[in-house]
């Protein structure tokens, strides 16, 4: 009886073996459940057998599950389980797992702490990595190769090549993994000259260490390199022309990409799954999907990361239909439970407007990771749903970088700039470290609350965590001054930027525009051109701007019609409206009259405010009343042509019209906004409504405010 049931377990074993490699989950389901019929479950090998089978295919949820079920477990069981997570997520389950296998007193062994250290690695955590490696130290593997290898990665992918390097430097020995692991580390942090310098120095070199450095030179926008290292290759494998098919494709060369994919001498499903996946990362959605259906028509079935590659571009086309097809298949292939797949059908979801369905997806999942509750978040934002999304933020059981920059983000692009300088004081206060995504959210908000004492304690912060040399924290810095008012302070720090992109002249360009220095714009533009840097769309609008604001009409109408000519620029409705707003401005209100109606596009809502704008500083009623017509048609709910318009009239004494004008206001239910202005003291920003009296409902703290301005 005993040889039955052990040549039965056998069995089972072998098929489970098979399943693992062919990643078959539907069938590996199957066997499980005979096996639980037949009452198996308490061996443990086979129980870790049924676990890997699971992790292999994909699916952490039931490896748990059966994982939670073992009578007793092992390390074996502890490190299948913590693999499990690292691959799949959610990746702060794998820590979790380790945390509670230490206090079930089972020491970790050095697959345990190879398969652990990529977690840190994939959320960023040096402060996990840090206390990993103390662990490394007290169970006696600082000198096991492997684990020191993993140790050395997980350093250099979370950013601190530094301390990678000084592990590889102290390893009394090193394999060919070794190398390759300080390779592709150099590579992923953009130190191509360090990668070629070591590459170059190793005593052996195999495939993977040539696909680093195509890799590195690839995903660095040096697609001419990469190709040379490519050609130079004396064997390549899958990796090899995925990885240049794959930096192609970032480069925006997808002919050429698309044409070495058809190359390939054989397209697997990862070779199919790294173009899908190129191609909707670099704004390819459209081709994407064309070749996730080809490679389904060659009988390649989609695996889970397959899916993942290509949710990403029905998000990006909002393609709904398509996206929701996706969805069945994964639910047909038994991968609804995948923690990333899952996550990204929320990202699709909340992309594509159907935001009830993405917070239905989140709700019913059986494990979130830190990136559910951001998709969800960002879901919310997407759709102006502010309030949910705060919601949700103050609802997380943790929060890393990316929550509190995804929430001061949507904050700021969303108008809560208050909220958003708040909430940033707050990240602080728990001592997290604000990153470049942080600071070029948080400075605008500065910027429209004119809060310049908020921004300048930014910019102290922005030195001491090392951002001064960040040509887009710069950028950001520059557009806050200048919109604070101290273009002095702004121009001071472009002059001592010591790179310069098209965005640095215009931030710096429009700062002189806002504030009427016309001829400093226009001397910029001039010395933008001579730099060797290509005006675009936005520098037109800074500079036509400047125009306008300092009545340079003949400079301006010149500037506007060299625009095709010179700067290979069609002129936008953004510069239409700036050209009616310069001859708006200077009094010639039949001219710009006579230029909208020769316009090639449509005049939209503002282009006529403009010329309404100008009506009102120049007292003509008889034309202001007939653009007014023109707003009332275009944006009915809009309060501020009605405001215009009243105001002209009260100049002129025109009672009777002015009541005819608020009798159709109310008639056509429109409300006026009321006024709103803030006022900074001591690094607080203070916001007073029209009409709201809410203020004073707390005398004491109004009277503080008033006592800190005298």
């Amino acid at each position: 009886m005993y040889t039955m049931i052990t040549e039965s377990i056998a069995t089972y074993f072998n098929l489970l073996k098979g399943c693992i490699l062919k990643k078959a989950l539907s069938e590996g389901r199957g066997i499980h459940a005979h096996i639980n019929k037949l009452g198996f479950t308490g061996d443990i090998v086979l129980g870790n057998t049924i676990i890997n089978m699971y992790v292999k295919c994909g699916n952490a949820v039931d490896a748990r599950r059966v994982f939670d079920e073992l009578p007793e477990r092992d390390v074996c069981s502890w490190t299948l389980m913590i693999s499990g997570f690292a691959r799949h997520g959610p990746h702060q389950e794998a820590l979790k797992i380790f945390c509670l296998m230490r206090r079930a007193g089972i020491q970790p062994n050095h697959f345990t702490f190879s398969g652990l250290l990529p977690v840190c690695a994939s959320v960023a955590s040096l402060q996990h990595g840090f206390q990993i490696h103390q662990q490394i130290i007290k169970s006696g593997f600082e000198t096991h190769v492997c684990v020191m290898t993993a140790l050395l990665d997980m350093y250099a992918q979370c950013g601190n090549i530094e301390s990678a390097r000084h592990l590889f430097d102290k390893m009394s020995q090193r394999d060919l993994v070794s190398w390759n692991a300080m390779l592709a580390g150099y590579t992923q942090n953009g130190l191509i000259e360090e990668a070629l310098k070591l590459f170059s120095e190793m005593p052996k070199r195999n495939v993977v260490s040539w696909n680093a450095m195509i890799a590195g030179y690839a995903q660095n926008g040096f697609a001419d390199k990469a190709l040379e290292f490519f050609e130079k290759m004396p064997q390549r494998n899958e990796v090899s022309w995925n990885a240049i098919v794959s930096g192609f494709a970032q480069n925006g060369l997808i002919d050429e990409a698309l044409k070495l994919f058809e190359e390939m001498p054989q397209q697997t499903v990862v070779s199919w799954t790294a173009i899908i996946g190129a191609f909707a990362q670099n704004g390819h959605s459209q081709e994407a999907l064309k070749l996730f259906r080809q490679m389904q028509l060659t009988g390649i079935r989609p695996d889970a990361k397959t899916f993942a590659s290509v949710l990403p571009a029905c998000a990006n086309l909002a393609a709904l239909e398509q996206g929701a097809e996706i969805h069945e298949e994964i639910k047909k292939v038994g991968f609804e439970s995948n923690v990333v797949l899952v996550n990204a059908l929320i990202d699709m979801y909340a992309k594509c407007g159907s935001i009830g369905k993405a917070r239905e997806l989140f709700d019913t999942m059986q494990q979130r990771d830190l990136v559910s509750w951001n998709a969800m978040i960002t879901g919310y934002l997407h759709n102006g749903l502010v309030d949910e999304a705060h919601k949700l933020f103050k609802a997380m059981p943790h929060r890393n970088l990316v929550s509190w920059n995804v929430m001061i983000a949507g904050f700021a692009q969303n108008g809560h700039n208050e909220q958003a300088l708040e909430l940033f004081q707050e990240m602080k206060l728990v001592d997290i470290k604000p990153d470049l995504k942080t600071f070029t959210s948080i400075l605008p908000s500065c910027a429209n609350l004119a809060a310049l004492e908020q921004g300048i304690k930014i910019h102290e912060d922005v030195i001491r965590n090392g951002f001064q040399s960040e040509i887009v924290v710069m950028n950001s810095l520059i557009g806050m001054y200048a919109k604070c008012g101290s273009i002095g302070q702004a121009r001071e720090l472009f002059d001592n930027m010591h790179h310069r992109d098209e965005v640095s002249w215009n931030a710096m360009i429009s700062g002189y525009a806002m504030h009427g220095y016309g001829h400093e714009a226009l001397n910029l533009f001039e010395h933008m051109k001579h730099s060797g840097i290509r005006p675009g769309n936005v520098t037109l609008v800074s500079v036509l701007s400047a125009c306008s604001h300092a009545g340079l009409v003949d400079e301006g109408y010149r500037y506007f019609n060299c625009m095709s000519e010179y700067y290979d620029i069609t002129p936008a409705i953004e510069h239409y409206i700036c050209i009616v707003d310069l001859l708006g401005r200077a009094g010639h209100l039949d001219e710009a009259q006579d230029f909208i109606d020769k316009m090639p596009i449509s005049p939209n809502a503002v282009v006529w405010s403009c010329l309404l704008g100008a009506c009102k500083i120049h007292n003509n009623i008889e034309l202001g009343e007939c653009v007014a017509e023109h707003l009332f048609l275009l944006d009915p709910k809009n309060a501020a042509p009605y405001v215009l318009l009243s105001n002209m009239y009260v100049a002129a004494g025109k009672w009777d019209d002015i009541e005819r004008l608020r009798k159709k206001m109310k008639d056509d239910g429109v409300r006026k906004t009321p006024g709103c202005s803030w006022i900074e003291v001591n690094k607080q920003v203070h916001c007073f409504l029209v009409g709201d009296r809410s203020a004073m409902t707390n005398r004491e703290n109004l009277y503080q405010v008033g006592e800190l301005l005298l």
